[in-house]
C-alpha cells in the first residue's frame, strides 16, 4: 500500500471531542480533505455473571436522541490501563465487580482518533451501588444468556450498540 502524507491539520472545535481538519496527499498525488472526530481511548466491557447474565445498561444519548442498550462503557483516564478502566467504570456504571478481565480486541474508527478496547467481564458479582457522573442517568439490569443471544440476533432492534463485543464475548467464553 502506498503511503499517504498528512499536509496539514487544524482544530475545528476542541471541546469534550474535537472536529479535526486533515489535508492529506494522496498516493496519487491530489490532495483532500477530511473531517476528523478527535477522542481519546475508551473501553467496552462485555460483562458477565458467574450465573451467565450479561450486565447491560440503558442510558439516553443525546446524538440519536434515545434510549439505547450497552454493556458499560467509558473512557480511559491519562495515568490507567484499559483493564484498569475497564475496573473502575464497571464498578462505577453498575456496582459490579468482575472476577475477571481478559482483552477481546482492539477496534478504530476510519474518521475518528478513537481507540476501543473490547474487554470480558466475567465472574461479575454484585458489591455495591453506583457511581455516577453528574450528566449519568444509568439504568442497569441483566439478561440470562438465552434472552441476551436473541437481542443479538433481532434484526428489527436498534437500540443495541455492542453487537460486536457481545458475540466477541460470546466467542471466548464458548457460548456461541
Amino acid at each position: 500500500m502506498i503511503d499517504w502524507k498528512k499536509i496539514s491539520e487544524n482544530y475545528a472545535y476542541r471541546g469534550w471531542r474535537h472536529m479535526i481538519q486533515r489535508r492529506f496527499e494522496m498516493p496519487d498525488g491530489r490532495h483532500a480533505d477530511f473531517d476528523i472526530i478527535g477522542i481519546n481511548t475508551f473501553v467496552t466491557i462485555a460483562a458477565f455473571s458467574k450465573e451467565r447474565e450479561a450486565i447491560m445498561v440503558r442510558q439516553f444519548r443525546p446524538g440519536p436522541e434515545m434510549i439505547l442498550t450497552s454493556f458499560p462503557e467509558g473512557l480511559v483516564d491519562p495515568r490507567e490501563s484499559p483493564e484498569m478502566a475497564a475496573r473502575r467504570e464497571l464498578k462505577e456504571e453498575t456496582g459490579f465487580e468482575a472476577g475477571h478481565i481478559t482483552l477481546l480486541k482492539e477496534v478504530r474508527s476510519a474518521y475518528t482518533t478513537e481507540r476501543q478496547v473490547i474487554l470480558l467481564a466475567s465472574d461479575c458479582h454484585k458489591v455495591g451501588q453506583q457511581k455516577l457522573d453528574a450528566t449519568e442517568f444509568i439504568q442497569v439490569f441483566t439478561l440470562p444468556l438465552p434472552d441476551f443471544r436473541k437481542l443479538l440476533l433481532k434484526a428489527e432492534d436498534t437500540s443495541f450498540v455492542n453487537v460486536d463485543a457481545g458475540y466477541l464475548a460470546l466467542d471466548r467464553l464458548g457460548w456461541l
